[in-house]
């Protein structure tokens, strides 16, 4: 299941959808303070199935699910874990712009 996907969110300020890393997800909507957390594979399974269930739980109230994606939308974008580490333990994170292996991106 793409998280992105599930909250992608129409932005009515530049006629395009928004989609947002997982960390600024579990900022805003799970209140989580992530900065200075080290990278974990094991707490991001778990941001994952919260927020997975998060969005279940808004499905099924509309008017909190307009407020989660409006809260989204007014929150200062949080950057993920790739672009702020666009190489982790010398693997290439794969962000178009900071790529640093050279290898083929398909769009």
């Amino acid at each position: 299941m793409d998280l992105a996907g599930l909250y992608r969110i129409w932005n009515p300020r530049y006629n395009s959808f928004s989609v947002f890393s997982q960390d600024h997800l579990a900022k805003v909507l799970l209140g989580w303070d992530l900065e200075n957390m080290q990278h974990n594979a094991a707490f991001d399974a778990m941001k994952s199935i919260k927020l997975f269930n998060l969005h279940q739980q808004l499905q099924q109230n509309g008017q909190q699910w307009q407020q989660a994606q409006q809260a989204l939308l007014d929150a200062p974008p949080t950057l993920s874990f790739a672009r702020q580490n666009p190489t982790y333990e010398g693997v290439c994170m794969g962000n178009r712009k900071s790529c640093t292996c050279g290898a083929p991106f398909f769009s």
